[in-house]
């Protein structure tokens, strides 16, 4: 243990509380509809869906998962991992206005397969977002409550619920204002730890010039671009990347939070230009962990050089930071989670009251961050979890959204092919081939798709659902 359990308790709670006020005082007085509390609909410019994307995707994530890329399969998974965050920025350019023009009046993806398809799609769309947002946010919990008992040995269940019900507060109270709003703020944090730990390890391991070639020297392998391994890791990455996260539904929500369509694609360019170099960077971190001897644990490759380099108070300040960021990935999901479940049970049950929604989506967050807290609390490994949920969007992405730019697309051929692309990738995946078990799927609902087309059969298969022009 590097701190005294006292301060790092201390200052998880403060900082916890200080954003949980922020977002609840930026909230207070106001009483939004139930449509504005879970879309915030035509309110963002170019400014907020900027930070609030960076927010949403980075996160701690940025902390994490680059870092242990690069420890893995260096060069080769990094470039691949960041041209996968360069490609989602690009698809979602592509197809966010398009579903906006198709449905206006949506909040989330399971709105389109629900206007397009009908229940079936609705149905497979809301439970494998479900199943995505709920893996991915155990494992941000997980994350930093294994940080956090690194260096001080907190217990993991004291990290994940403080720092979720603090999160869940103010989610729960502002909706997704709320949850854009302290995006903003959390994205300058985000910053300011990205120039602290760069700078403090650069200048601590002697300059560029020396750590680079120290690094080099002790893991050789993961300068090389040829490494095959590293190759088809990130290959897997970069496919991984693209497909799972246009299941995010906190991603279509924002889609629809912005003022109009010059403001995605403005937003979403600008993404690019930031992300993938912060991505190069933490990665490059990951690297220079594995050759400089101090990554024990992939995982935490970046966090083992500020242990192992930084003085105590500098400590500090990361750790603390990491928590804002946490909170930043945290607060997305967890509304996006609750206007997800929301919105499917007005779908199910037509009893239910508009008006009900807002209260819905606030037992929804509340009843969600309970048990995801207890599984954080575990400090199980989610990667075969997220794979799964990758191989499982990879099956499904095409049948889904192929449907805006061909009106002969019938729910049941969408339907089959996503269960024939999500089966043939099941063995592959079982059997340890993961970059098969993402490509496989993808062709074969494409090959199932166009098999279902050419037959002709709309009438046997199934009707489509007519929801807006398709251009």
């Amino acid at each position: 243990m590097i701190f005294s359990e006292w301060l790092i308790v201390s200052l998880l709670v403060l900082v916890v509380l200080v954003f949980t006020m922020v977002g609840v005082v930026h909230s207070r007085g106001q009483k939004p509809s139930p449509d504005d509390f879970l879309t915030a609909r035509g309110t963002a410019d170019t400014g907020m869906l900027l930070s609030t994307f960076l927010a949403s995707f980075l996160g701690v994530f940025i902390l994490f998962t680059p870092p242990e890329a690069g420890a893995i399969g260096g060069f080769s998974s990094i470039i691949g991992y960041s041209l996968g965050l360069a490609g989602l920025y690009l698809i979602l350019m592509w197809l966010g206005p398009r579903i906006r023009a198709y449905l206006p009046e949506g909040s989330t993806l399971s709105d389109f397969a629900q206007q397009r398809y009908g229940p079936w799609m609705q149905g497979l769309t809301t439970g494998l977002s479900v199943f995505y947002m709920l893996v991915h946010l155990v494992a941000e919990l997980t994350a930093i409550a294994l940080v956090i008992q690194e260096a001080a040995g907190i217990p993991l269940m004291t990290t994940a619920l403080v720092v979720g019900a603090g999160t869940m507060i103010y989610t729960a109270y502002g909706g997704l204002r709320a949850s854009m709003f302290t995006d903003m703020i959390q994205m300058g944090l985000m910053g300011l730890l990205l120039i602290i730990v760069g700078t403090g390890v650069v200048n601590s391991l002697g300059g560029i010039g020396a750590m680079a070639q120290a690094s080099a020297l002790g893991a050789p392998q993961l300068f090389r671009l040829n490494n095959a391994g590293g190759i088809e890791f990130g290959l897997t990455l970069c496919i991984a990347v693209m497909v799972a996260n246009l299941f995010h539904q906190g991603y279509w929500q924002r889609m629809y939070a912005a003022r109009n369509t010059r403001a995605i694609r403005r937003s979403l360019i600008i993404c690019i230009g930031i992300a993938v170099p912060v991505m190069l960077m933490t990665g490059y971190l990951g690297m220079v962990a594995v050759g400089m001897g101090f990554a024990d644990n992939p995982s935490a490759a970046m966090f083992s050089l500020v242990y192992a380099l930084f003085p105590p108070g500098l400590m500090l300040v990361v750790l603390m930071l990491a928590v804002v960021l946490v909170m930043s990935t945290v607060d997305t999901l967890l509304n996006a989670l609750a206007a997800t479940l929301a919105l499917s049970s007005q779908h199910v049950s037509k009893t239910w009251e508009t008006a009900s929604l807002i209260k819905m989506a606030r037992w929804a967050a509340f009843f969600i961050i309970l048990p995801v807290a207890v599984i954080a609390s575990r400090g199980y490994s989610v990667l075969f979890l997220f794979l799964l949920a990758d191989m499982l969007c990879a099956g499904v992405a095409f049948p889904l959204f192929y449907g805006l730019y061909n009106e002969k697309m019938t729910d049941m051929t969408a339907l089959v092919a996503s269960v024939a692309g999500i089966a043939t990738g099941i063995p592959f995946f079982m059997a340890n081939q993961l970059l098969l078990s993402f490509i496989m799927p993808m062709v074969t609902s494409v090959i199932v798709v166009f098999l279902g087309l050419s037959l002709g059969r709309r009438k046997g298969e199934g009707s489509y659902h007519e929801g807006g022009d398709i251009q």
